[in-house]
Protein backbone atom coordinates (compact mmCIF):
# COMPACT_ATOMS: atom_id res chain seq x y z
CA UNK A 1 0.00 0.00 0.00
CA UNK A 2 1.14 3.43 -0.64
CA UNK A 3 2.88 5.22 2.36
CA UNK A 4 0.02 7.84 2.36
CA UNK A 5 -3.12 5.13 2.37
CA UNK A 6 -1.05 3.74 5.08
CA UNK A 7 -1.01 7.20 6.78
CA UNK A 8 -4.77 7.72 6.18
CA UNK A 9 -5.71 4.10 7.80
CA UNK A 10 -3.33 4.63 10.75
CA UNK A 11 -3.79 8.16 11.02
CA UNK A 12 -4.18 9.21 15.18
CA UNK A 13 -6.24 12.20 15.42
CA UNK A 14 -6.62 14.30 18.05
CA UNK A 15 -9.02 13.48 20.56
CA UNK A 16 -10.46 17.13 20.38
CA UNK A 17 -12.96 17.82 18.07
CA UNK A 18 -14.67 21.06 17.41
CA UNK A 19 -18.28 21.81 17.48
CA UNK A 20 -20.29 24.72 15.44
CA UNK A 21 -23.12 26.36 14.43
CA UNK A 22 -24.55 25.62 17.82
CA UNK A 23 -27.74 27.44 18.67
CA UNK A 24 -27.17 30.35 20.82
CA UNK A 25 -30.20 29.37 23.28
CA UNK A 26 -29.18 25.75 23.65
CA UNK A 27 -28.46 24.90 26.87
CA UNK A 28 -24.96 23.33 27.87
CA UNK A 29 -26.45 20.28 29.29
CA UNK A 30 -28.33 19.58 25.52
CA UNK A 31 -25.13 20.14 23.70
CA UNK A 32 -23.21 18.00 26.23
CA UNK A 33 -26.28 15.30 25.75
CA UNK A 34 -25.52 15.56 22.70
CA UNK A 35 -21.99 15.13 22.14
CA UNK A 36 -21.84 12.20 24.76
CA UNK A 37 -24.45 10.45 22.06
CA UNK A 38 -21.07 9.31 20.73
CA UNK A 39 -19.28 8.16 23.60
CA UNK A 40 -18.06 9.24 27.41
CA UNK A 41 -16.87 13.07 27.34
CA UNK A 42 -14.04 13.94 29.33
CA UNK A 43 -14.22 17.60 29.02
CA UNK A 44 -16.25 20.05 27.38
CA UNK A 45 -16.35 23.90 26.95
CA UNK A 46 -18.78 25.86 25.18
CA UNK A 47 -16.92 29.30 24.11
CA UNK A 48 -18.59 32.43 25.40
CA UNK A 49 -16.99 36.10 25.11
CA UNK A 50 -15.51 36.83 28.22
CA UNK A 51 -16.71 40.52 29.07
CA UNK A 52 -20.12 40.08 28.00
CA UNK A 53 -20.56 35.96 28.82
CA UNK A 54 -22.24 35.90 25.47
CA UNK A 55 -21.33 32.02 23.38
CA UNK A 56 -19.77 32.39 20.08
CA UNK A 57 -21.84 29.14 18.74
CA UNK A 58 -18.85 27.00 19.13
CA UNK A 59 -17.69 24.35 21.52
CA UNK A 60 -14.95 22.38 22.34
CA UNK A 61 -15.00 18.73 23.38
CA UNK A 62 -12.45 15.83 24.92
CA UNK A 63 -13.35 12.26 24.15
CA UNK A 64 -11.36 9.46 25.62
CA UNK A 65 -9.24 8.58 22.90
CA UNK A 66 -8.89 9.59 19.45
CA UNK A 67 -11.20 6.43 17.35
CA UNK A 68 -14.38 8.19 19.66
CA UNK A 69 -13.08 11.78 18.25
CA UNK A 70 -13.05 9.92 14.83
CA UNK A 71 -16.66 8.88 15.43
CA UNK A 72 -18.14 12.01 16.36
CA UNK A 73 -16.60 13.82 13.27
CA UNK A 74 -18.74 10.93 11.28
CA UNK A 75 -21.96 10.53 13.18
CA UNK A 76 -22.03 13.86 15.30
CA UNK A 77 -21.95 16.16 12.01
CA UNK A 78 -24.92 17.22 10.92
CA UNK A 79 -26.75 16.09 13.56
CA UNK A 80 -30.06 18.56 14.55
CA UNK A 81 -29.71 20.81 17.83
CA UNK A 82 -32.34 23.17 18.52
CA UNK A 83 -33.40 23.19 14.74
CA UNK A 84 -29.41 23.92 13.47
CA UNK A 85 -27.72 21.04 11.85
CA UNK A 86 -24.09 20.67 14.08
CA UNK A 87 -20.39 20.92 12.78
CA UNK A 88 -18.05 18.67 14.07
CA UNK A 89 -14.39 18.66 12.88
CA UNK A 90 -11.43 17.62 14.38
CA UNK A 91 -9.43 20.34 16.29
CA UNK A 92 -5.83 21.37 15.71
CA UNK A 93 -5.29 19.86 12.83
CA UNK A 94 -3.21 22.52 11.51
CA UNK A 95 -0.59 22.26 14.12
CA UNK A 96 -1.03 25.99 15.30
CA UNK A 97 -1.05 27.84 11.52
CA UNK A 98 -3.77 29.41 10.12
CA UNK A 99 -4.29 28.92 6.74
CA UNK A 100 -6.09 31.51 4.41
CA UNK A 101 -9.15 30.85 2.39
CA UNK A 102 -6.91 30.68 -0.54
CA UNK A 103 -3.58 28.74 0.95
CA UNK A 104 -3.49 25.29 0.07
CA UNK A 105 -5.45 22.78 2.87
CA UNK A 106 -2.02 21.07 2.99
CA UNK A 107 -1.25 17.32 3.46
CA UNK A 108 -1.66 17.00 6.99
CA UNK A 109 -5.29 17.99 6.70
CA UNK A 110 -5.85 15.61 3.53
CA UNK A 111 -4.26 12.52 5.34
CA UNK A 112 -6.45 13.47 8.66
CA UNK A 113 -9.89 13.91 5.94
CA UNK A 114 -9.01 10.74 4.45
CA UNK A 115 -8.49 8.90 7.98
CA UNK A 116 -12.45 9.86 8.25
CA UNK A 117 -13.83 8.22 5.09
CA UNK A 118 -14.84 4.47 4.28
CA UNK A 119 -12.17 3.49 2.42
CA UNK A 120 -13.52 -0.04 2.27
CA UNK A 121 -11.82 -2.49 -0.68
CA UNK A 122 -8.61 -2.61 -2.39
CA UNK A 123 -9.86 -0.54 -5.02
CA UNK A 124 -10.73 2.31 -2.73
CA UNK A 125 -7.84 2.14 -1.02
CA UNK A 126 -5.50 2.55 -4.15
CA UNK A 127 -7.01 5.54 -4.29
CA UNK A 128 -6.30 7.23 -1.54
CA UNK A 129 -3.04 8.39 -2.32
CA UNK A 130 -3.73 10.35 -5.74
CA UNK A 131 -7.43 11.72 -4.07
CA UNK A 132 -5.02 12.67 -0.80
CA UNK A 133 -2.62 14.27 -3.11
CA UNK A 134 -5.04 16.54 -4.92
CA UNK A 135 -7.12 17.36 -2.51
CA UNK A 136 -3.63 18.61 -0.07
CA UNK A 137 -3.27 20.92 -3.17
CA UNK A 138 -6.85 22.57 -3.06
CA UNK A 139 -7.49 25.83 -0.54
CA UNK A 140 -10.56 26.12 1.13
CA UNK A 141 -11.83 28.28 -1.57
CA UNK A 142 -11.55 25.62 -4.62
CA UNK A 143 -12.84 22.58 -2.49
CA UNK A 144 -16.00 25.04 -1.43
CA UNK A 145 -16.73 25.67 -5.25
CA UNK A 146 -15.85 21.24 -6.12
CA UNK A 147 -18.67 20.83 -2.98
CA UNK A 148 -20.90 23.17 -4.83
CA UNK A 149 -20.30 21.49 -8.61
CA UNK A 150 -21.00 18.03 -6.98
CA UNK A 151 -23.80 19.08 -4.81
CA UNK A 152 -25.59 21.34 -8.25
CA UNK A 153 -24.94 19.08 -10.83
CA UNK A 154 -25.00 14.81 -10.02
CA UNK A 155 -23.56 13.77 -13.90
CA UNK A 156 -20.36 15.97 -13.22
CA UNK A 157 -18.79 13.02 -11.71
CA UNK A 158 -19.44 10.98 -14.81
CA UNK A 159 -18.71 13.62 -17.34
CA UNK A 160 -15.48 14.18 -16.07
CA UNK A 161 -14.48 10.55 -15.62
CA UNK A 162 -15.84 10.23 -19.42
CA UNK A 163 -13.73 13.33 -20.33
CA UNK A 164 -10.97 11.36 -18.35
CA UNK A 165 -11.02 7.96 -20.41
CA UNK A 166 -11.80 9.73 -24.08
CA UNK A 167 -8.31 11.64 -23.19
CA UNK A 168 -7.01 8.50 -22.38
CA UNK A 169 -7.97 7.03 -25.69
CA UNK A 170 -7.01 9.97 -27.83
CA UNK A 171 -3.32 9.74 -26.20
CA UNK A 172 -3.38 6.11 -26.94
CA UNK A 173 -4.73 6.82 -30.70
CA UNK A 174 -1.71 9.00 -31.28
CA UNK A 175 0.61 6.49 -29.81
CA UNK A 176 -0.27 4.08 -32.24
CA UNK A 177 -0.43 6.38 -35.45
CA UNK A 178 3.30 7.27 -34.07
CA UNK A 179 4.20 3.73 -33.98
CA UNK A 180 2.48 2.90 -37.27
CA UNK A 181 4.56 6.16 -39.07
CA UNK A 182 7.84 4.66 -37.26
CA UNK A 183 7.16 1.34 -38.66
CA UNK A 184 6.54 2.70 -42.46
CA UNK A 185 9.88 4.60 -42.22
CA UNK A 186 11.98 1.39 -41.20
CA UNK A 187 10.23 -0.92 -44.19
CA UNK A 188 11.27 2.51 -46.61
CA UNK A 189 14.70 2.23 -45.20
CA UNK A 190 14.71 -1.02 -45.86
CA UNK A 191 13.27 -0.85 -49.96
CA UNK A 192 16.14 2.01 -49.98
CA UNK A 193 18.80 -0.12 -48.68
CA UNK A 194 17.92 -3.26 -50.89
CA UNK A 195 17.64 -1.35 -54.00
CA UNK A 196 21.18 0.47 -52.90
CA UNK A 197 22.73 -3.18 -52.68
CA UNK A 198 21.23 -3.87 -55.93
CA UNK A 199 22.61 -1.36 -57.87
CA UNK A 200 25.95 -1.79 -56.63
CA UNK A 201 25.92 -5.55 -57.48
CA UNK A 202 25.10 -4.22 -61.07
CA UNK A 203 27.91 -2.10 -60.76
CA UNK A 204 30.68 -4.70 -59.33
CA UNK A 205 29.35 -7.21 -62.66
CA UNK A 206 30.20 -3.66 -64.59
CA UNK A 207 27.16 -2.70 -65.64
CA UNK A 208 26.33 -5.90 -67.93
CA UNK A 209 23.16 -7.52 -67.13
CA UNK A 210 22.97 -11.32 -66.42
CA UNK A 211 23.56 -13.54 -69.04
CA UNK A 212 20.67 -15.61 -70.05
CA UNK A 213 21.25 -19.50 -70.18
CA UNK A 214 21.93 -21.81 -73.38
CA UNK A 215 18.96 -23.09 -74.18
CA UNK A 216 16.35 -21.19 -72.72
CA UNK A 217 13.97 -18.85 -75.51
CA UNK A 218 14.16 -14.99 -74.68
CA UNK A 219 10.37 -13.43 -74.92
Amino acid sequence: MDSLAEAAANCRCSRVVYVGNIAFHAADKEVRDACELIGPVRSFHLAADAATGKRKGYAFVEYADDATAQSACRNLHGHLLRGRELRVGLAGRTGGRRRGDHDPVGMDDAIHAASLVDFSGQRHAAAVASVTRYLAGLSRHQLREAAAAFETNKLLKDTAMEMVQRLLDMAAADAAAEEAKRKRRESASAATADDHRAKMRMLEDGGKATPVPAGVACV
